[in-house]
């Protein structure tokens, strides 16, 4: 929704370059690379204006705990950009947001490159639960999470391969050495 593009792309029939910002905005929700944040409260950047409690949310993205030992839990002012935050808290505070706001398209770039990998794969757990009948895009460098996936877009210079991740395995040695070498840590290009 950033950048023009060729082709078609049809979001309840409807051509997406022919919706306006307002109309794509009911359709999908998007988390960047980078969090925006605003210089306020850890709970005005969540909720956005509405009013819906946002604990579920919090406790989604594993940081209901940090946030209980801050001293202003909540209403913790979180700098410019979230200055005052970890890497991994701006990120999670972004996606809960989010999913605070879900829409039937969820778009998240990267969104686990700030944490580690159980905690990773707890978000992933709840955000699975959380969102339902939406179409989750996750755009990411980190494959260990990828064979729980229904479909993987592998992209290089211009070109995709989709299919699952067992195919991707079989069919992908360059993704298949970068999952095995980001799993066991080894270069495993003798196979």
């Amino acid at each position: 929704c950033e950048s023009p593009y060729s082709g078609s792309i049809k979001i309840g029939g409807n051509e997406l370059s022919a919706l306006s910002d307002y109309e794509r905005s009911l359709y999908v929700s998007y988390m960047g690379h980078q969090p925006e944040l605003m210089s306020d409260t850890l709970e005005n950047n969540i909720r956005l204006g509405e009013n819906k409690d946002v604990s579920e949310y919090l406790q989604a993205v594993c940081m209901l705990n940090e946030i209980s030992e801050m001293p202003n839990g909540l209403q913790t002012y979180v700098g410019s950009g979230g200055i005052r935050l970890s890497g991994g808290q701006q990120a999670r505070t972004a996606l809960a947001r989010t999913l605070y706001n879900k829409r039937n398209i969820i778009i998240l770039d990267d969104p686990f490159s700030a944490v580690d990998r159980l905690t990773e794969q707890a978000i992933m757990e709840n955000l699975c639960h959380m969102a339902g009948n939406s179409i989750i895009l996750l755009i990411s460098h980190r494959l260990s999470l990828f064979p729980k996936f229904n479909k993987v877009i592998w992209m290089k210079n211009g070109r995709c391969q989709v299919g699952t991740h067992d195919l991707l395995m079989r069919d992908n040695k360059e993704y298949m050495n970068i999952y095995k070498s980001q799993t066991t840590g080894g270069d495993l290009d003798e196979e």
